[in-house]
């Protein structure tokens, strides 16, 4: 179902973030380095950005070309790669930034603060902050459907915020993953949010009417990091701390394939991230320091 075909290496911390790319990907690690992979050549690596002392923990793109790179130090780092004299660091968060999601033109950051920051996607100026926990928050998302307007923030105190995206304005707070919610997903056709979180499973909330709803699935044996739906929404992605990549399938989460290091020559150490490429690519990243493709095949 998945076949691992391609590994690249090169980082020299852990790698916590993957966004896509005109030809390829970026990665984002631990180590200050952003990279720009080349999709048809698993050698071509090219750094395009570097923060001496950062240690990147999310990553985000911009219309124009640039970069957004959140540090564990709090720090907001606008990145525009040959053309440096635009580039604009931000001490705004008081602890580290472990999500950013962009949004027309509009950035949102998660601090382990506590606090929800808006920014100004063109200029990297803060719009507006919503302290929403007293503990960390890990994880965004946005519904592509619903106006767009409704955004979910995974926190570390097992909750989950639902934001207005609009109003910038607290909704509701549900129940999330004890005792750590760390990656939220809405399905692409909305309204159910699939949550992962330090408990190991997933976990579903239904927003408004839905036929559809599910019980909480052990999905793994550790830590849930990120998950990702494909873009044709047939299937979702899990990654782990238990050194594995899971796949399920979208509409009935019934679990499809596990990769693992010995029989699939998977990931050694936590797996902190996920790409789709297209409909048949993932990509995957973690504490190893490795990036590997996977093929999803009939």
């Amino acid at each position: 179902m998945l076949t691992r075909t391609e590994e690249r290496t090169g980082h020299n911390a852990a790698i916590y973030a993957l966004r896509a790319a005109p030809d390829g990907f970026y990665s984002a690690a631990a180590d200050g380095y952003i990279v720009h992979w080349h999709r048809e050549d698993v050698n071509l690596g090219r750094v395009v950005a570097k923060v001496d002392g950062g240690k990147f923990l999310s990553l985000e793109t911009l219309p124009d070309g640039g970069l957004v790179a959140g540090a564990l130090d709090g720090g907001v780092h606008w990145l525009y790669p040959g053309a440096e004299e635009r580039n604009l660091h931000v001490a705004h968060h008081q602890r580290g930034v472990f999500a950013l999601l962009r949004a027309g033109e509009e950035m949102f950051s998660a601090g382990g603060d506590g606090v929800l920051t808006r920014w100004d996607a063109r200029t990297g100026r803060t719009l507006e902050s919503l302290p929403l926990s007293t503990n960390s928050l890990r994880c965004l998302a946005l519904s592509s459907a619903h106006a767009g307007e409704l955004l979910a923030v995974g926190a570390s105190d097992g909750k989950v915020y639902h934001v207005h995206r609009k109003d910038f304005a607290l909704l509701q707070t549900t129940a999330g993953n004890e005792p750590s919610t760390f990656t939220v997903a809405w399905e692409p056709d909305f309204p159910l949010l699939l949550m992962g979180g330090r408990d190991a499973h997933l976990r579903f909330f239904t927003a408004g009417f839905s036929k559809r709803n599910f019980s909480p699935i052990p999905a793994h044996a550790a830590t849930i990091n990120d998950l990702a739906f494909s873009p044709d929404g047939q299937y979702l992605a899990t990654a782990s701390r238990d050194k594995t990549v899971k796949l399920w399938d979208a509409a009935t989460y019934r679990l499809l394939k596990v990769c693992e290091v010995v029989r699939d020559r998977g990931h050694v150490n936590s797996v902190n991230t996920l790409l789709w490429l297209d409909d048949k690519t993932l990509i995957t990243a973690g504490d190893d320091r490795r990036i590997l493709t996977w093929e999803l095949t009939d």
